[in-house]
């Protein structure tokens, strides 16, 4: 303590014993072993002019003189030689009075982490993470290629080769060579938490000190920028769905930007112990696209819009004689243009004439499409629709399989059965936009006008001659939600106020990014979370926080961005380049080729880590780890 200049700040370094040493390695519950500690300066001799440092640089000598003997008699290596059996003498030391004494708590909320080696590892505390959210849209161009086939013709740029180069891609580099293997892709991706969300913590346990438990817990954001970055980034979760207005901001007390985000976060369930319930929010948590919803379109009026073999469709239902329903009868009772799943499958099926009933004389077409719905009082835009290919219906491309346990069958329309398949194949669906909410507001004379097609940005129609030969922009499920994110990032990034924070990037076309425009430009954008224990709450909180990081020069290495018709766009159908650089995704200094680390075919040991070493997807910045 004699060596100590009050006037810096100075970082005391224990040397323990090896007695000591042994406890804290044997130790289940480390916290506990330290509940004093005292000071002794009995065997320094201040007479002496023995100069002292805390390294061999003796520009670090201390302004303290003193000659100080090594426990062992050495007095040379006296700074790291701590022998067992030495005891300070003259004890000074100090109890406080009991209102004040401070006790460690013995239960703590962990937070559980899956390493790149598929282990799950607890940590408490503080804990930091960081998301590669630029890794996310390199995977959705992947579960899209599989599918390139159906939309070559007309969104690619090389619809000769494209197809045989994802071939290639998938066989060379990735070792997929048919439907099982692809399977068993999707398998590994979803094991390490990669999936339609992308994993940012695996789960949430209580630890007593000796074990983890399974207990239910609270998650709340910081006030402030935490709570409104959350806003933003999960606004399909945040955001209230009215009926007919879409996406909206009603209730949140947003400040500052009101855009609809094309993500969602997931805060899921985990088993207790005993696998025999499930217990609330202690499973994973993840962000991932989910700003649309799922169901059919019920249409008539087909006509096509590309003179390809397998066009796209579209529908003009426009006047009477192929509107859906007569003068005399009440549309409301007929489920026509999109049509929720529920309400598709259960009560029109159940309904006593089905498709058979008056007023879907017209209805010719029946397709499994997503829907994205902005405000509509706002956007133009608003609603789109992403059907899939009507040849997918077909059995030239699906087999026939069993869908329930009374011999009924349906079409397989992905190639596996895997959900994360079903996700693929949505977001590459080409956009089409409605008249529905528009100047007709869906009535002319009792039937309504209807009138679906391809569309660009502000409810333009898009041309496929033009869209071919790029004179025009197209968009799918994938592509308008990257768009999408790309509105909500530029937008908090360009906020200066308390209600949005960003970090790491500034100095950019925005304050709180780096770059010079939105074709290359690197975002942070973080989220504090407290998570407490429900089950126990005298357990010390967990409070973690994540950085949702974009850069998108690691995006456009793999995914072309254009601008024409000025209009800026992402097109995924170009090239079969992907590349995912996660934590290098500023500098792109490393890569892989393979979703699932550098190598990861060969038996490399860059599992879930770029060429050089760089973590994928997420990474565990900091925390204290719990040795169980």
């Amino acid at each position: 303590m004699g060596y100590i200049n009050s006037a810096t700040t100075t970082t005391i370094r224990i040397q323990l014993t090896e007695d000591a040493r042994e406890r804290m390695l044997t130790s289940s519950n480390f916290m506990g072993l330290f509940d004093k500690f005292g000071i002794s300066d009995s065997d320094i001799d201040y007479r002496n002019t023995q100069k002292h440092a805390d390294t061999t640089t003796t520009s670090n000598d201390s302004a303290q003189l003193g000659f100080l003997p090594d426990v062992t008699g050495n007095d040379s290596t006296f700074r790291n030689a701590v022998s067992s059996g030495y005891k300070q003498k003259d004890l000074v030391h100090v109890t406080p009075a009991s209102s004040n004494v401070l006790t460690s708590p013995k239960k703590y909320v962990a937070l559980g982490f899956l390493n790149k080696d598929n282990k799950v590892e607890y940590y408490r505390d503080n804990v930091e993470i960081d998301v590669y959210l630029h890794d996310y849209f390199v995977l959705c161009k992947l579960l899209t290629s599989r599918y390139v086939s159906d939309h070559k013709q007309v969104l690619s740029s090389n619809p000769t080769t494209i197809t045989n180069s994802f071939n290639t891609y998938f066989s060379d580099t990735l070792d997929v060579k048919n439907t099982t293997d692809y399977d068993q892709l999707l398998n590994t991706l979803s094991e390490y938490g990669v999936t339609q969300y992308l994993n940012f913590w695996d789960s949430i346990k209580l630890y007593d000190g000796t074990s983890l438990q399974a207990g239910t817990i609270k998650l709340v954001a910081d006030k402030d920028y935490s709570y409104y970055n959350a806003l933003a980034l999960a606004g399909g979760a945040f955001m209230n769905r009215g009926e007919h207005t879409g996406i909206e901001y009603a209730g949140t007390n947003i400040k500052g930007t009101k855009m609809a985000s094309p993500f969602s976060m997931v805060f899921t369930p985990g088993l207790n112990e005993s696998s025999s319930r499930y217990v609330r929010g202690t499973g994973s948590a993840g962000i991932g696209f989910a700003a649309y919803d799922t169901g059919y379109i019920n249409v008539g009026g087909l006509s096509a819009w590309d003179s390809n073999t397998n066009a796209y469709p579209m529908f003009n239902m426009n006047n009477k004689l192929n509107g859906w329903s007569s003068d005399e009868y009440d549309i409301k009772s007929v489920f026509v243009g999109f049509v929720t799943s529920i309400d598709m499958e259960s009560v029109v099926a159940s309904s006593t004439g089905g498709f058979g009933e008056k007023g879907y004389d017209n209805i010719t077409t029946t397709i499994p499409s997503a829907r994205l719905v902005l405000n509509v009082a706002t956007s133009d835009l608003s609603p789109t629709y992403y059907p899939i290919k009507i040849e997918r219906l077909t059995t030239q491309v699906g087999g026939y399989i069993d869908i329930n346990g009374r011999e009924n069958k349906g079409i397989q329309i992905t190639e596996t059965t895997n959900p994360v398949d079903t996700f693929g194949l949505m977001l590459g669906s080409l956009e089409y936009s409605s008249s529905w909410n528009r100047s007709q507001q869906g009535l002319l004379s009792s039937s309504p006008y209807f009138n679906l097609y391809p569309s660009k940005d502000n409810a333009g129609v898009a041309v496929a001659a033009r869209v071919s030969s790029q004179q025009q922009p197209y968009y799918t499920l994938a592509t308008r939600m990257m768009k999408m994110a790309d509105d909500i990032f530029v937008n908090v990034g360009g906020q200066n106020n308390n209600f949005w924070q960003t970090d790491t990037y500034s100095g950019g076309f925005k304050s709180g990014v780096s770059g010079n425009s939105v074709t290359d430009y690197n975002i942070s954008i973080p989220i504090r979370w407290q998570i407490f224990s429900v089950a126990d709450p005298s357990a010390a909180p967990c409070t973690v926080t994540v950085r949702f990081k974009f850069n998108k020069k690691a995006v456009t290495n793999s995914i072309s961005y254009n601008n024409v018709d000025s209009q800026n766009y992402y097109r995924i159908y170009d090239n079969a380049t992907l590349k995912w650089y996660g934590e290098a995704g500023a500098d792109q200094s490393s890569f892989s080729d393979d979703p699932r680390g550098h190598g990861y075919t060969t038996g490399s040991t860059y599992a879930w880590q770029t060429e050089g070493g760089k973590s994928l997807y997420r990474k565990l910045i900091s925390g204290q780890k719990i040795q169980i």
